[in-house]
């Protein structure tokens, strides 16, 4: 089996089936998969500047009512479990964590001070990590590994102390389970343990949670404490941990303690002005009591706190938004009954002031709906990535689903994973020798596929650039091009070279590589060749025809799904309970 040059963690890929769903059911005579092939749909996006870079980054909330909270965290012990497994097997991992505390702007009397951490990466009194605010722990460079056929142990190195000279802060060390040479700036610990030194925040922290604010902060390019956590071409993964919602203040007013009369502009000098000045429902007097419906977070110039916008558009100028990942441990939302907004509900406290009550609880405390937070990752994600991985509540005490999550984005970009089996290549493994179907006959004994290829350099820049690349198959020898060709003879390295290929005639080629992981394409990942990495910001767009997962007719004697079986020789035709969509 050829192996590609790259080597990632073993991550589930599930999430891209949801390309192959609703497919209609099958019967004789007639179309049985409407739609199919998806050709002229939306390209496929694909990372070619990063490669093994994550930086990682927890925002914590440290204010007095994370103690319940934090207990649990703290005493979960899935939470470090999670933490190893989503991490272990990345490359290249900075990771860092801040606070909620960015203070209130001048001294308000109720422990927050004026510019609290300010977004500053945190390690407290820990005797890890040393040399930066952050973790660092990162491949060797520059020498020779040898890797084995899974890419996630090392058979052999000779790395030494000198291939970390990229990483200045870290040492020279060799990972105890795989055998691969590591730089660490921390030692005597595992990751896990280093990790959970410097998380431990404490509660001390303000009680005005601004995690959004204080996430801008820290990843602003003019914050030299902060400076080299993030790469420019990292994935970027944010992990918000509060059981509070945002309360990023566009004007410190809000949090003036001096005006706090039950019916003046501001109310009580609780934290429910967060509520009132970040979220708008179909019922807004502010003593109010019982449920409130259909709750979004304000956007309107009036509000005191800064709109989603701002941290959204953020994110999208220091990063490619194909590049970032956003999870939250929150307060769960609760859809309103007919789909639109959340509920919320709110009573009176021992001093009759509004109190926005828990969406869950916890010994000691609980959390509130994080009715903004959930818009901001909503911006990141689908509606299916929300609901499982992307916003989980923060009563579970436990971030394997945002890990996991985490997870899902980076092999997504580490492999580049077809959505379903392709026109003309349904069986990509035979040109490496393993062929994976049942029958091999003369429609699946090849692999030509039909797609399209695009370079984009300096992807969202005004300077973005789109190249065509052309299959490797037609690239000859000497560079010239030979439209249609067939023939792995007739091209170069016969069409199928190693993704860094110093001798490469042309500037990229794509072809289609055998990857055990990509199940959902029957094993096939599209794979780009070049002389050299690419620049950073460089992507590449991939259209390609898809075989359907059946027969479409069943009297057109035609092989639809490419498996060697036409017509009712095809199982589905036989019975449409032997569809593999499952229709009947």
């Amino acid at each position: 089996m050829r192996l590609s040059i790259k080597t990632a963690p073993v991550l589930p890929l599930l999430f891209l089936l949801v390309l192959q769903a609703s497919l209609v059911g099958c019967e004789n005579s007639r179309p049985i998969h409407q739609g199919w092939p998806p050709d002229g749909g939306a390209p496929l996006l694909f990372s070619q500047s990063h490669q093994t870079e994550v930086d990682l980054l927890f925002v914590i909330d440290n204010s007095s009512s994370m103690e319940g909270v934090q207990a649990v965290l703290r005493s979960n012990p899935f939470f470090m479990a999670a933490l190893k497994s989503a991490v272990g097997g990345i490359p290249d991992l900075h990771l860092g964590v801040i606070s909620t505390d960015v203070g209130t702007g001048s001294p308000s009397g109720t422990g927050c001070e004026e510019a609290g951490d300010a977004g500053f990466l945190l390690t407290g009194t820990c005797t890890n990590p040393v040399g930066a605010p952050y973790i660092v722990d990162v491949a060797a460079t520059g020498c020779d590994i040898l890797r084995a056929d899974n890419g996630n142990t090392c058979l052999d190195h000779n790395c030494d102390q000198t291939h970390c000279a990229h990483e200045p802060s870290t040492t020279f060390s060799v990972d105890s389970t795989t055998g691969c040479p590591r730089c660490r700036n921390y030692t005597g610990e595992s990751l896990g343990d280093v990790f959970g030194c410097i998380s431990s925040l404490g509660t001390v922290g303000c009680d005005f949670e601004q995690p959004l604010e204080s996430m801008r902060l820290a990843l602003t390019p003019d914050n030299a404490h902060n400076e080299g956590f993030l790469r420019e071409s990292s994935v970027l993964a944010i992990v918000l941990i509060t059981d509070e919602d945002d309360c990023s203040a566009k004007d410190d007013l809000i949090f003036d303690p001096e005006d706090a009369a039950p019916d003046g502009p501001l109310g009580p000098f609780t934290s429910f002005r967060c509520f009132e000045q970040g979220v708008t429902c179909d019922v807004n007097d502010r003593f109010a009591t019982g449920p409130r419906h259909h709750c979004v977070a304000r956007e309107d110039s009036a509000s005191l706190l800064h709109p989603l916008s701002r941290y959204v558009d953020f994110l999208d100028s220091i990063k490619d938004r194909e590049l970032v990942s956003v999870t939250v441990l929150g307060g769960p939302v609760i859809p309103s009954a007919d789909g639109d907004g959340f509920d919320a509900e709110v009573e009176l406290d021992l001093d009759q002031n509004p109190l926005l009550q828990w969406s869950c609880s916890l010994p000691g405390g609980g959390g509130v709906p994080g009715i903004r937070l959930h818009a901001f990752a909503a911006a990141f994600h689908e509606p299916a990535a929300l609901d499982t991985w992307a916003y989980t509540s923060i009563c579970s005490g436990d971030l394997a689903p945002s890990l996991a999550g985490i997870g899902y984005t980076f092999a997504l970009l580490q492999y580049q994973c077809l959505p379903a089996p392709l026109r003309g290549c349904a069986d990509p493994g035979v040109e490496y020798g393993t062929p994976r179907a049942p029958q091999t006959c003369e429609v699946n004994a090849r692999c030509l596929p039909q797609c399209v290829v695009e370079d984009i350099f300096d992807h969202d820049l005004p300077s973005e650039q789109y190249t065509p690349v052309p299959p490797c198959l037609e690239v000859a020898t000497d560079g010239t091009l030979l439209p249609g060709n067939t023939d792995h003879a007739l091209a170069y390295a016969n069409g199928m070279p190693n993704q860094r290929d110093a001798a490469l005639p042309v500037s990229a080629c794509w072809f289609i590589d055998y990857q055990e992981l990509c199940t959902s394409s029957n094993y096939a990942e599209i794979l780009i060749a070049r002389p050299a990495d690419p620049p950073a910001r460089t992507f590449a767009t991939v259209q390609c025809g898809f075989n359907p997962p059946d027969e479409q007719t069943c009297d057109d004697g035609v092989d639809n799904d490419e498996d060697c079986l036409v017509d009712q020789d095809d199982p589905c035709c036989q019975n449409s309970a032997n569809c593999t969509d499952g229709a009947n």
